[in-house]
């Protein structure tokens, strides 16, 4: 019996919509706007996602208007044969994302809309007054321009390499891996304020880009068990967690629940440490800082009319000294910042703090049991004790200008609700006094001045017999009697300011000590100390002195209200009188020596960054290796469109050799002692019907060609017809290949660097006589 005849079908016939004879799934090519229509939307998502970081949505709308320009312009780009063949589009997007991102950062700098090089300069500008803002603020924070500019180009970025990936390279799983790079973003800025909804929008981003091939390519079961497994997974990751007890996080040395620590309050035991019989050293230490600040242990701000204690914080496992801490709260970047150092080594201190000059960065040599509060930056030991320890801490000694503190403006007082409180029993004298005393002050800095200098006058007395705490009635006592110690006086300037509406606090610790030697000193228990924080814009928590004897000593320069900016530079010089011989070098030193000395020490001065954060780098460095990868699997679709594109007979010989080089880099190999037939026999298997008939047609345009003198324009598959052949034959065999093999077959194509078979090399044996002559199967 001879074969009947071949029934030959166009893909674009409605046969190849419906189901295969054996009811497997049909698949065909859709609309190929969905994948970028997978794209906008995971990267919307995942947008949503860093919300957490930012107080406001002034971000939101340039950061939409960068994604939807990107993913917009690559699917009208691809939509252009020439453009998808040659896989430009990539390239005219990152043009597009450059302009885009000069007008939605930098629009001032382009008065007649046409970019210019002082534009360029004015988006770099911008982008570094982000960098500063990193620095300079915490999680939530305002959206400025800065921030807004880092978060348009780095997503700008990430959505064109994601878009490539998925519409040129058709690989949306290493798009994923960039996808939530996005999530490192959050989680390194605003991990405590982080909700389960940030979560889910990042994951079901992932899952959208995960769906985008098959619904570019129609795979009804496969999408919906995709859909399926997607949303289980997602329920359950997000869920599931909600429902079950909370297990406490442990990093290398275990930490206990929340509810095990107890910390003790050293502010309650001044009045005990005051003595003058406790004189034994608790600790030494050097530093190379010429103000000599004091050393403490931590700061108290709750009130509750009879206690100062601190304000109770949520335990972190990951807050681990040693790791660094955050730079200090409401610090800006015009704020004169000097990175200092101090080695402090314990000698009879059995304290749960660890003693430490305001602001530490970094601890080196304590263990990971000291956690630190980020909000007051105290280091608190989790079942550790500072008994006998020896370390190094880093810190940044913040010294605002008087002109600063004169200029700050009044706070938010809904943003310091904690530090303005003070409870309803609290005496009216306390505040009738306040008004009386800075009657007159303009600013927040003449407030805090009027009120130090007054308990700093002759009308008060230091004196240990005042009461032990600084309740409500005793301070009305303090302010009536007009004798007190630190406890009294810090605790009365620290109420009075928060009557006025400024935010204060109350630092614990040890005053500078007794200096020993060069840049040396030694703190005896005696000279525990307590001093007011009140919080200023742009410079934090800023320390005033009230107190007029006992172990305190001289205001800061920014606390002194004779000395303006002279005097503030001036006294930061040294926290003494300088030694007549350093007076006499001085003036021995030439002019051009002296010049040199004072441009370092105003450059000592200026504001210093702290390195780039942690998720800067890891994001740049995964940008960096995702495009490695990227190049070989981008020169690969260069080399499969020119073999699939040209004329008839490039094409019909270009097939098969693109089918030997995606066999050579599944690892496959490729066997050229078969003849076309017995490659197109072994192949078809498993193929659906129309791409079985693709490979038929491509047999047969092949042979005619080598052996019948040419082959039939109308015959040979079309570039489209190709591709969507070699995909097949991709698809078909991935499911034999483990995950690491598909990921090697895309990233480092094997057939880049080994030799592929051309032209008549494929198959090297000769043709059947009837080359017509083939059974049923081999048309699939």
């Amino acid at each position: 019996m001879s074969a009947g005849p071949t029934l030959t079908q166009t893909p674009s016939s409605p046969a190849a919509d419906g189901p295969s004879a054996d009811g497997a799934t049909t698949r065909h090519d859709t609309a190929p706007w969905l994948p970028a229509v997978c794209t906008a939307l995971a990267m919307l998502l995942a947008a949503y996602s860093v919300s957490a970081i930012f107080a406001d949505w002034a971000w939101l709308p340039p950061t939409l208007v960068m994604i939807v320009l990107v993913v917009g312009s690559g699917a009208l780009l691809r939509a252009i044969p020439v453009v998808r063949a040659t896989g430009s589009a990539v390239l005219a997007q990152c043009v597009l994302a450059v302009l885009a991102a000069l007008y939605l950062c930098a629009p001032s700098a382009m008065p007649f809309g046409v970019p210019s090089p002082g534009a360029f300069a004015e988006l770099f500008s911008v982008l570094g007054s982000g960098i500063d803002d990193i620095y300079a603020t915490t999680a939530p924070a305002p959206s400025t321009p800065g921030f807004t500019a880092i978060l348009v180009v780095g997503i700008g970025l990430i959505t064109i390499l994601i878009d490539g990936l998925v519409a040129d390279l058709r690989a949306p799983k290493i798009g994923g891996i960039l996808l939530l790079l996005i999530w490192i973003i959050p989680v390194f800025l605003a991990g405590p304020h982080l909700s389960w909804h940030h979560f889910a929008a990042i994951g079901c981003a992932f899952v959208v880009l995960m769906l985008s091939h098959y619904l570019a390519v129609r795979v009804r079961r496969a999408a919906a068990f995709s859909v399926v497994a997607g949303a289980v997974a997602l329920v359950l990751g997000v869920g599931l967690p909600m429902l079950l007890p909370p297990v406490a996080q442990r990093p290398q040395q275990p930490l206990g629940q929340p509810e095990d620590i107890t910390v003790i309050n050293p502010f309650l035991d001044l009045h005990a440490d005051l003595d003058q019989s406790n004189d034994q050293v608790v600790f030494t230490y050097s530093t190379d800082d010429p103000m000599a600040p004091p050393i403490r242990l931590t700061s108290v701000s709750a009130f509750d009319g009879t206690t100062w204690m601190p304000e109770p914080f949520d335990i972190d496992p990951f807050a681990v000294a040693a790791d660094g801490l955050p730079r200090p709260e409401g610090v800006s970047a015009d704020t004169p910042v000097v990175e200092r150092s101090a080695q402090i080594s314990i000698e009879d201190l059995d304290e749960q703090h660890l003693p430490a000059p305001y602001a530490p960065s970094s601890v080196d040599g304590v263990e990971r049991r000291w956690i630190y509060d980020p909000s007051t930056l105290t280091i608190v030991g989790n079942g550790v004790l500072s008994t006998d320890a020896e370390y190094t801490v880093d810190y940044r000694s913040v010294e605002p200008t008087v002109d600063q503190l004169v200029e700050a403006e009044p706070v938010d007082g809904d943003e310091f609700e904690s530090a303005l409180e003070l409870p309803d029993d609290v005496p009216d004298v306390i505040h009738t006094t306040a008004e009386e005393v800075t009657a007159g002050s303009e600013n927040q800095w003449e407030t805090a001045i009027a009120l130090q200098d007054w308990f700093r006058s002759d009308e008060f007395e230091y004196s240990l017999d005042a009461p032990a705490d600084a309740s409500g009635s005793a301070l009305e006592d303090f302010l009536r009697d007009r004798r007190g110690y630190c406890v009294q006086f810090s605790g009365a300037m620290t109420a009075m300011s928060r009557s006025l509406g400024i935010p204060a606090r109350i630092g614990v610790g040890f005053t500078a000590g007794t200096p020993t030697g060069d840049d040396e000193y030694e703190v005896r228990l005696n000279q525990a100390h307590a001093w007011p924080e009140l919080y200023f814009e742009g410079a934090g928590w800023v320390r005033f002195e009230p107190t007029p004897g006992g172990p305190a000593g001289d205001p800061p320069p920014w606390a002194d209200a004779s000395g303006g900016d002279e005097g503030s530079e001036e006294e930061t010089s040294s926290p003494t009188e300088a030694p007549a011989e350093e007076t006499e070098a001085a003036q021995e030193t030439p002019p051009a020596e002296a010049e040199a000395e004072e441009t370092e020490a105003a450059e000592d001065t200026e504001p210093v960054s702290d390195g780039a954060p942690a998720w800067i780098l890891v994001t740049g460095g995964a940008v960096l290796l995702a495009l490695l990868l990227i190049v070989p699997s981008v020169a690969r679709i260069f080399v499969r469109r020119s073999r699939l594109s040209g004329g008839a007979a490039s094409r019909a010989e270009g097939l098969w050799e693109e089918i030997a080089a995606t066999a050579i880099d599944e690892g496959r190999g490729w066997d050229r002692s078969r003849t076309l037939r017995d490659h197109e026999q072994r192949l078809a298997t498993g193929l659906e019907s129309d791409d079985a008939q693709t490979l038929a047609r491509a047999s047969d345009a092949a042979e005619a060609l080598r052996y019948g003198g040419g082959a039939d324009e109308r015959a040979v598959p079309s570039t489209d017809e190709s591709t969507r052949l070699v995909a097949a034959l991709r698809g078909t065999r991935a499911q034999d290949m483990g995950v690491w093999s598909r990921i090697r077959a895309t990233v480092l194509p094997r057939s880049l660097v080994q030799q592929v078979p051309r032209g008549r090399d494929v198959s090297q044996k000769p043709a059947p006589e009837d080359s017509t002559a083939r059974t049923d199967a081999g048309h699939g």
